[in-house]
């Protein structure tokens, strides 16, 4: 993805994550799909610090993502499932879908991003206020 990024600079806007529901322990990883992609990619985009509510990525040309983000609470580097899928960390992807029926494909969670900055608010879910 990074060499179609640089070409499309010129008319590249910025995506702002919003973040709720941040616990006190363990790093978020946040990954970015494209939102035709039947998978999330299987390392983070990049590590947040856990006490910024608020993060950018910057020059992203026009198109159709998805976002996940998730707190690796045990520091293991990876969102950890369930043997059906359901994530057993906080974790929320954009357009804040239910996790009843496991961990959603980019395609549930796309947004269009065009020329100028996209907010996006993802409300981190935790697995056990949820009952999963």
């Amino acid at each position: 993805m990074f060499l179609l990024l640089v070409g499309a600079q010129a008319v590249a806007g910025d995506i702002v994550v919003k973040i709720d529901g941040v616990q006190a322990e363990g790093k978020l990883g946040l990954a970015l799909a494209f939102a035709d992609q039947q998978t999330w990619p299987q390392t983070p985009l990049r590590e947040v610090h856990s006490t910024e509510p608020t993060v950018r990525l910057r020059n992203l040309p026009p198109g159709r993502y998805a976002l996940q983000l998730y707190q690796d609470s045990n520091g293991n580097g990876q969102l950890d499932l369930s043997p059906r899928g359901v994530p057993l960390e906080p974790v929320g992807f954009s357009n804040n879908p239910a996790l009843l029926t496991g961990k959603p494909t980019p395609l549930t969670c796309g947004f269009e991003h065009g020329a100028g900055d996209t907010e996006v608010q993802i409300k981190l879910q935790s697995p056990k206020a949820k009952g999963l």
